[in-house]
């Protein structure tokens, strides 16, 4: 598999006011979101008029070739900021595509600062604007990232993998490193546009992570404080389909990790990364539920490890006692420790590194280190389910710990 170096594909542009400069690009990720564009328009377009109104913003609905209106409804939404349309061919309906034709934009409009938003969030705010722009234009920022307020277990991915492991690789500790909307500046914009190198996977996740190692090496990253949740059209479950997710989001970090040693191959402790807004009132929504579990997560776990059997005889010979637990999984899950699922993932990065190009190996690979992630999923819940929150955030912490800690592991493992 070569590297992908992606480019913009824009099928559809409409600029009825001939917009020719602009200092702020504000973004809208659209995909059959006619339902819900009045409000992200109102609040986008509010957001500007209300903190900087000394800024010529542009609204830029970048489409995934939507079927349902999102285009009449986006020009139809009451708003005197000026608009931009632009849609994906309707064969590459994915959120790199829709990226890539925004950042294009913004850089024939020498935008300053681009912000982005999902047009289908339900809670999006006014307030979000200058939560994400102002460390852009205040403070220097080349990029900022969104903390939401959400229970612990709404994150389950992140905090029982994107976080540790981006904090041990890249050294920057980034809470939501693959979720979210975010501001960068226009240098970042070029950057993005010209210069990077991409992995495979288009989904929204993969983008959102692979933006972020881009970030962190370009320039000064700040979280931002949102102190609202981020809901979509609707709340939807945990369901088994989490575990799909995970694949990608593995797969997406080791093809970084070959796209991107200088980044992450130097030993490095990781370092916070500043925070704005820390102090506002968070507004936290009751956590997401499971779906079907224990019984269909159960059902999973068993099926994916007795198709795996050979991987892990291969690859995690040390850990064939997990294994045996993973093919009769007790319905509530496991706690693995933290030192074996790091030496679990760091394993399979080598492994996977000497595997790509070899599609179908490599994909197997990480499918196979998907029932343990599903395991520990079962025993997060119950335990964010009976620990307070502080106590919680000292588990993440102290296993995102470990994973630094195992770094020097994972160097001798890609060196050989």
């Amino acid at each position: 598999m070569d590297e992908l170096i992606v480019g913009g594909h824009v099928a559809l542009e409409e600029n009825p006011a001939s917009v020719p400069e602009a200092d702020v690009v504000i973004g809208l990720y659209s995909s059959n979101n006619a339902d819900n564009m009045e409000l992200a328009v109102a609040k986008a377009a509010g957001g500007a008029a209300r903190y900087h109104p000394e800024l010529r913003t542009v609204l830029v609905c970048s489409d995934a070739a939507s079927t349902d209106g999102t285009r009449e409804a986006f020009f139809a939404a009451p708003s005197e900021t000026p608009r931009i349309y632009v849609s994906t061919d309707p064969r590459e309906r994915n959120k790199r595509t829709c990226f890539f034709n925004l950042v294009e934009v913004a850089s024939r409009l020498k935008a300053r600062a681009v912000v982005t938003y999902d047009a289908g969030i339900a809670t999006l705010k006014k307030t979000w604007l200058p939560r994400l722009l102002d460390p852009v234009l205040g403070n220097g920022a080349c990029y900022t990232s969104p903390i939401y307020s959400r229970q612990h277990f709404d994150l389950p991915l992140t905090y029982l993998l994107s976080y540790p492991l981006f904090r041990a690789l890249f050294g920057r500790r980034i809470r939501n490193p693959h979720l979210g909307d975010a501001a960068f500046s226009g240098q970042l914009n070029e950057v993005f546009l010209n210069t990077c190198r991409w992995p495979s996977v288009t989904d929204f996740c993969s983008t959102e992570l692979a933006v972020r190692v881009i970030a962190v090496s370009h320039g000064p990253v700040f979280q931002s404080f949102m102190a609202d949740p981020r809901v979509g059209p609707s709340r939807l479950p945990v369901d088994t389909g989490i575990g799909e997710e995970f694949c990608q989001t593995l797969k997406s970090f080791y093809e970084l990790m070959i796209l991107y040693p200088d980044q992450w191959l130097k030993p490095r402790n990781s370092r916070p990364t500043p925070v704005t807004g820390a102090g506002l009132k968070a507004d936290i929504l009751p956590p997401r539920e499971l779906v079907g579990a224990p019984q269909a997560f159960q059902r999973l776990i068993a099926s994916s490890a007795k198709a795996s059997r050979g991987i892990w005889e291969e690859v995690f010979p040390a850990h064939l006692g997990l294994f045996s637990t993973l093919l009769n999984p007790p319905p509530y899950g496991q706690r693995v420790p933290p030192q074996v699922w790091a030496d679990l993932i760091y394993r399979g990065a080598a492994t996977y590194r000497r595997r790509w190009g070899e599609s179908a190996d490599a994909d197997a690979l990480i499918r196979a280190l998907m029932p343990v992630f599903l395991l520990r999923l079962l025993d997060f819940k119950k335990t964010t389910a009976i620990s307070s929150a502080s106590q919680i955030t000292s588990l993440i912490e102290n296993e995102a710990e470990v994973f630094e800690k195992a770094k020097p592991g994972l160097l001798a493992l890609w060196g050989s």
